[in-house]
């Protein structure tokens, strides 16, 4: 009798393992939004002889998801600085952001509360009242605007509330005086 005897033979083979990584980037620019109220705010006046002020305002909002914050600016639109109804002319204030003043009869201007020289406010609207102290400031020109807010992280419809006053007496000629001005919201 034969046997056969096969025999099998099993080697072990060392596997080893392979990794590679994979690095995924993206990168979310900074995005920045502005909006105001309604695009026109109305401070009409029934002048008085000595002299009469309305004041009303313009609320901006802001969104960024900048992390460093934005930084938000205010200037006249155009060339001038007077509200104009034809031929006629309501001068700016002559207080600057850092050093406003009380409104004189036949002028118009800006503040925000709490901001360089406005004081803490809070303003609040009024129509044809007495010319008070509350402090206001000349628009800047176009080239030389003024910040009215910088922040430092993100903001979701965070607001500003910029107040807008006129005063006027009964030499003012009547007419529908106005004048633009521009918000600019930058990311930091």
């Amino acid at each position: 009798m034969v046997v056969t005897v096969i025999m099998l033979t099993f080697t072990s083979a060392i596997v080893s393992a392979a990794t590679a990584s994979t690095t995924i980037s993206s990168i979310i620019s900074p995005v920045i939004s502005l909006f105001t109220t309604s695009g026109t705010v109305n401070v009409d006046v029934v002048p008085t002889g000595s002299g009469a002020q309305t004041i009303a305002s313009d609320t901006v909002t802001v969104s960024t998801n900048d992390s460093s914050g934005y930084t938000l600016q205010l200037a006249e639109t155009g060339a001038g600085s007077t509200m104009v109804s034809g031929s006629d002319t309501i001068p700016a204030s002559a207080g600057t952001q850092g050093s406003p003043i009380a409104m004189s009869a036949n002028t118009w201007g800006y503040r925000v509360d709490g901001l360089g020289g406005f004081g803490a406010g809070p303003t609040s609207g009024q129509s044809s009242a007495s010319i008070g102290s509350i402090k206001f400031a000349a628009v800047p020109a176009t080239g030389s605007p003024n910040t009215i807010r910088t922040t430092s992280g993100t903001a979701s419809n965070q607001t500003t509330t910029v107040w807008y006053g006129v005063a006027a007496d009964t030499s003012q000629p009547s007419g529908t005086y106005t004048n633009s001005v521009t918000y600019t919201a930058t990311a930091n």
